[in-house]
């Protein structure tokens, strides 16, 4: 007698050997976040975002960069990321949000490369990512794909904010969503199986916090040098820089909050 999927149960593939282990809550101990934001053309930033996601008023951009550690899903462990958000309203039939549209996202590692693409729809891919550094009062990182660097990014002058700034952070960023679009393509690459918006809320704690003058770089690259990534990098070098915002880097922890992810309609 064959394997039998069972209802309302969650399952990654290979699926037959039954469900894994779920959570609400998927919870990071320890966070630093680098962000580097900054203004773009917005009929560039409109073309990267599907219908129905429009430009918010400021066409910002944020390149960020994320070391995680003590992330339960990961009995422990730890992965680096490197991301772009767009700053978007979602005007759906019946949903109306403002945050950020994940473009794109690279991790180091491939378990939460599977969580995030194929339970929240996160748009990821593997990169090779070393933890971000500090000289003096400058952070950097960056990212590559077979050795062919995607993006790199630079915090100067790194200033340290009171607990009043790290509260007013903390806030923002939890009233505020970030959004994916799920996207499985048909076993003969001709169309979509299910293709749909989502919400992903969080939870992060503030406890210390940075701010300073960012920049970042899209490196030109080739098929031939990193063939995954070649045309995201393509799409990312429309978005030229007009005007940078203040950078931040961030230490805390965060929730993921798994339960309360929906699709947006």
């Amino acid at each position: 007698m064959g394997y039998t999927f069972q209802p309302n149960t969650g399952y990654l593939m290979p699926a037959h050997f039954g469900p894994v282990r779920s959570q609400d809550v998927l919870r990071y101990q320890e966070v630093t976040r680098l962000s580097i934001p900054y203004v773009t053309d917005k009929d560039a930033l409109a073309a990267l975002l599907p219908e129905p996601f429009e430009p918010a008023d400021e066409p910002v951009v944020t390149v960020w960069c994320q070391m995680g550690r003590g992330v339960d899903f990961m009995a422990g462990g730890g992965y680096n990321i490197v991301g772009v958000n767009l700053a978007a309203v979602f005007n759906g039939k019946k949903d109306h949000v403002t945050g950020l549209y994940a473009a794109v996202l690279w991790e180091n590692d491939t378990f939460p490369i599977l969580i995030g693409r194929e339970l929240l729809g996160a748009p990821k891919l593997y990169a090779d990512i070393p933890d971000p550094w500090l000289e003096g009062n400058n952070w950097y990182f960056y990212c590559s794909e077979y050795g062919a660097k995607l993006i790199e990014g630079e915090i100067r002058n790194a200033t340290p904010a009171d607990d009043a700034v790290c509260r007013r952070i903390e806030q923002e960023t939890r009233k505020g969503r970030w959004m994916c679009w799920k996207y499985y393509p048909r076993a003969d690459w001709k169309g979509a199986e299910l293709s749909f918006p989502t919400a992903v809320p969080s939870r992060p704690t503030i406890n210390q916090a940075w701010f300073g003058q960012g920049s970042c770089r899209f490196f030109d690259t080739t098929w031939e040098k990193a063939p995954v990534s070649v045309h995201i990098m393509k799409g990312l070098k429309t978005l030229v820089v007009k005007e940078y915002k203040p950078a931040v880097i961030t230490k805390g922890s965060s929730d993921l909050l798994i339960s309360e992810t929906r699709k947006l309609e």
